[in-house]
């Protein structure tokens, strides 16, 4: 089993020019690039889905590969996770090739082993660069194809950093390089999650209650306000063409930010005043001679933008060390 610690981001606009020339300044160690098939699997009435299982089958000119990743933690756009991998020779998943302990009971996998089905694909081209980042090695993997389920296809264009060795202060440090470029956003949906909704197995995306529980430390607030903000801001962009949706979602999204402005009074938190800037600039009807921009389209692929959403998962992950 290893645990894979990886941060994602969503490509907006086209970083091909930028991120070469921040490629040009980086110490690579390998670089190379593949076609990737993946087929998900799961039974008819979800139970992997019920476990946060996710099983895949990954295909790569002759090898092919099963994949388990259970239940993880995702702050900001930082994934972390257990995965294990195994060799496979068919085209269905063998559960036996994984360790007994990640099932409730034996008898439970191998009930899930005997109604097992595909029920989505990704096809992807994957580039990738190990890279020898602050002491720590970490591998960016650049993935630009499709998910295709019944109900059709989504484009996949995600920039994946993954730690390697090495201290996530560096996986950090080289994703707040990435956010510098411009026109790409943190992620916290993971390929499966949109797989399953293009299955029609998913429930969609909707506005969800903010948890200001007094009793939460500062911290675990902090970070409900980060995953509501994050999940509000994934939903406006999902309901462009819906009025009122979107505007129940920049509701919701202020007051996560809100929650997380309240709560950073207590604890030492260097981006406070950055944070405090945009709580400003969202409450403002009049943006014009802003710092941030007034389209939330764009404000969303604003470098500063980014930069402080990860500022915030990496206090996070940090205190929670």
């Amino acid at each position: 089993m290893q645990t894979e610690i990886e941060i994602k981001f969503f490509v907006a606009n086209d970083v091909a020019p930028a991120l070469s020339n921040l490629m040009n300044l980086l110490d690579i160690k390998e670089a190379s690039q593949q076609r990737l098939g993946n087929v998900y699997f799961d039974t008819p009435d979800l139970a992997l889905r019920r476990l946060e299982i996710g099983l895949r089958i990954r295909r790569c000119d002759e090898f092919a590969e099963q994949t388990i990743k259970c239940r993880g933690q995702v702050v900001g756009g930082l994934h972390a996770r257990p995965e294990y991998n195994a060799p496979i020779d068919g085209d269905l998943p063998t559960l036996t090739a994984f360790p007994d302990d990640i099932w409730p009971t034996l008898a439970e996998r191998d009930r899930i082993q005997q109604q097992l089905i595909a029920q989505f694909r990704t096809d992807f081209l994957r580039r990738h660069w190990l890279i020898a980042f602050d002491g720590a090695e970490i591998e960016l993997a650049w993935d630009q194809g499709e998910i295709v389920g019944s109900l059709g296809s989504s484009r996949i264009d995600e920039l994946e950093l993954e730690l390697k060795s090495g201290d996530t202060a560096a996986l950090f440090a080289l994703a707040g390089r990435l956010a510098k470029l411009g026109g790409v956003r943190l992620g916290a949906q993971s390929k499966a999650q949109r797989g399953y909704q293009l299955a029609g197995l998913g429930k969609p995306l909707a506005r969800q209650a903010l948890t200001d529980d007094k009793a939460m430390s500062d911290t675990a607030a902090i970070g409900e306000g980060l995953r509501h903000w994050q999940h509000h801001e994934q939903l406006w962009l999902e309901s462009r063409g819906n009025n009122e949706v979107q505007q129940q979602a920049f509701t919701a999204l202020c007051e996560g930010v809100a929650l997380i402005e309240r709560r950073a009074t207590g604890v030492t938190a260097p981006w406070r005043p950055q944070l405090i800037s945009l709580q400003a600039h969202l409450a403002r009807e009049e943006r014009q001679n802003d710092h941030w921009p007034a389209d939330l389209s764009a404000l969303f692929l604003h470098p500063d933008y980014v930069a402080l959403q990860l500022a915030i998962a990496a206090w996070l992950h940090q205190t929670a060390r």
